[in-house]
């Protein structure tokens, strides 16, 4: 009997250990599935327990489900956030690449309209001087100032577009900085300037560029600097070193920490008697730095003048350049010329027969097909927003019906930024010239020896 009982109670013992190890063993294996949907971010189920170690980790399990959701949500939200403020930036730089474009449009257009009316102005003007009748002399030198004014505003529009855009290049060579401040000195014949300046002072520098840098200076002076000034070019061992100073207005202190920023003025009376809008100064500043200089402005205050100076790096002299035949005048040719603008097409053509061209005039491109074969010209000068066909089609067209002839290809256009001229190198033409065109420009167009 007692055998028997000890054997019953183990019996009993182990049934019951047995029942409670798969209820541990149960709420185990659901705490791991819990845990293991924790992990994967689905929903967490907590088995409930009367042992107080896994109800303890069950409650600590749901914690942590509660906290994961919370931090998902919260995630959610903020990916939400960044994918809309991706969305937002992508819209705005669309936009803004298509505002570029529009500027870039209008800046373009802006350019063609504005010299359109200028090229009849030049080449009347051009064309005075020819026949050089001293009656108008004064009233042609105050007319040549004013274009010349209009010609550089637009330029100054064009160019701080250009140069905010990154669109601005240099063609770098060897150039006489010497030479560029003269020629640029005697292009303000109107205006007492004292030059001090060496022989030869060689830059590494786009010639175009150097002689705007001149002109805006020297314009500047003529506005802001009274009656004269100085121009001087000096050379450090390693720097070129020119200065432009006046005996004018000055400036205070507050105005030089500014004058190069691009449309800032110093304060005027309404008469606006200077003049410019603001851009001279900060296209200088920087074409300079382009070059890899530098420049500054002094003052010793209102009223005690103004003083710019201009440092570029020294560079290697270029090879003297072979003597070069003189120059004989062009022989006469016929010229086709097409402008649907009839004052400008009717000046430039009474300049080029000044010259003492044949010229045959057309206002379309239609016009100008039915003329170029009656009178096959030798030259064609082109504007290329024409109403019925533009420049480029026409040019294809001429040189068609040329054939075998010689047929020299010119674009006088009103737009006339880089990628216009690289157009109208690959359209064919030899020679690419902005309105307004001046008598010389259009001398060296119909040369033959001219370059593209």
């Amino acid at each position: 009997m007692y055998g028997m009982g000890i054997a019953g109670s183990l019996a009993a013992c182990i049934a019951l250990a047995s029942l409670l190890a798969a209820r541990m063993v149960r709420a185990t294996r659901q705490l791991q599935a819990a845990a293991s949907a924790l992990g994967a971010g689905a929903a967490v189920s907590v088995p409930t327990s009367r042992i107080r170690e896994i109800r303890t980790m069950g409650e600590a399990l749901a914690a942590a489900a509660r906290q994961h959701t919370a931090h998902e949500v919260e995630r959610s939200r903020l990916l939400v956030s960044l994918r809309e403020a991706l969305e937002q930036q992508e819209r705005a730089l669309a936009q803004a690449r298509e505002a570029g474009r529009a500027k870039d449009e209008f800046l373009a257009v802006l350019g063609h309209e504005l010299r359109n009316p200028l090229s009849p102005i030049v080449a009347s003007l051009d064309l005075m001087d020819l026949r050089d009748e001293a009656s108008s002399k004064r009233e042609r030198a105050v007319l040549r100032r004013q274009v010349n004014h209009l010609r550089r505003l637009v330029d100054d529009l064009l160019d701080v577009s250009r140069i905010t855009s990154g669109k601005l290049q240099l063609e770098l060579r060897p150039v006489n900085l010497a030479d560029i401040v003269r020629q640029a000195v005697a292009a303000f014949p109107g205006q007492q300037i004292a030059l001090a300046a060496p022989t030869d002072v060689w830059v590494l520098g786009d010639d175009s560029r150097l002689t705007q840098v001149l002109n805006n200076l020297l314009s500047n002076a003529a506005r802001f600097g009274g009656a004269s000034a100085q121009v001087t070019l000096t050379t450090t061992p390693k720097h070129a070193c020119l200065a432009v100073s006046d005996t004018g207005v000055g400036m205070s202190a507050e105005l030089l920490e500014h004058v190069f920023d691009p449309f800032f003025q110093a304060p005027q009376q309404l008469a606006r008697r200077t003049g410019g809008l603001g851009l001279g100064l900060a296209i200088v500043r920087r074409i300079v730095e382009l070059h890899g200089g530098r420049v500054s402005a002094h003052s010793a205050g209102p009223g005690q003048g103004s003083r710019f100076d201009v440092e570029l790096p020294l560079a290697q002299p270029a090879h003297a350049p072979a003597d070069r035949v003189a120059e004989t005048p062009a022989p006469a040719q016929r010229v086709l010329l097409v402008d649907d603008n009839e004052d400008a097409a009717v000046t430039s053509a009474a300049l080029l027969r000044q010259i003492g061209h044949d010229v045959h005039v057309a206002h379309s491109a239609a016009e100008a097909l039915a003329l170029g074969r009656r009178h096959p010209p030798a030259v064609a000068i082109l504007d290329i927003g024409l109403p019925d066909m533009d420049g480029y089609a026409l040019a294809a067209a001429l040189r068609e019906e040329a054939g075998a002839s010689p047929l020299r290809l010119v674009a006088l256009t009103g737009y006339g930024q880089k990628a216009d001229v690289e157009r109208a190198r690959a359209a064919g033409f030899d020679v690419h010239l902005t309105k307004p065109a001046s008598a010389d420009d259009l001398r060296r167009a119909l040369a033959p020896a001219v370059p593209a």
